[in-house]
């Protein structure tokens, strides 16, 4: 007896390659998720670059803004020449290859994030008039989609720091240092 067997010619030009096909898509993915700490990390470098260089291009509007936040108003000067500061002096910090400047810079990114994502949930539950002066095209993203963009930067930042842990302390019992 004989079995027939009805392939299509597309099943028959993709049965061989299918393994091959799958093996590509993992290691592909294997990469770019041994890769994704640093992408997130000089992502973090670029966002702090870009927000502090708006803020401090505007730095009047920024005081001003600052000046008018409540219980924080008082210290408006200081909080707006202290956070482009700061925000530069990390993504500066966040591209140096050195592990340790690099672990501290990106531990205090995330902080910074929190901060940030804690004050415009602040902001948007008790706050009539809303400020926002994170600069350019995020200052333009609606209340809940900004807190949703902080959110998933913070995550990103956590998921960063474990990676890297991880992948540090693999470098350092295998010798490699």
């Amino acid at each position: 007896m004989e079995k027939r067997f009805n392939i299509t010619v597309y099943q028959q030009d993709h049965l061989a390659s299918s393994p091959k096909r799958g093996a590509s898509i993992r290691s592909g993915a294997r990469w770019i998720y041994r890769r994704l700490p640093d992408v997130i990390i000089y992502g973090y470098a670029f966002l702090y670059m870009y927000t502090g260089w708006t803020k401090l291009m505007n730095m009047a509007a920024f005081i001003r803004g600052n000046s008018k936040i409540p219980h924080l108003g008082q210290y408006a000067k200081l909080i707006s020449y202290g956070i482009p500061s700061l925000e530069i002096v990390l993504a500066i910090l966040l591209v140096i290859p050195v592990y340790r400047i690099k672990r501290l810079a990106l531990w205090t990114s995330t902080l910074l994030m929190g901060t940030f994502t804690i004050y415009l949930c602040l902001m948007v539950r008790f706050v009539e008039k809303k400020l926002c002066h994170c600069g350019g095209v995020i200052e333009s993203m609606g209340w809940k989609t900004h807190i949703v963009f902080n959110i998933i930067w913070l995550i990103a930042g956590i998921f960063a720091l474990v990676r890297t842990k991880v992948i540090h302390s693999k470098i350092q019992k295998n010798g490699k240092i």
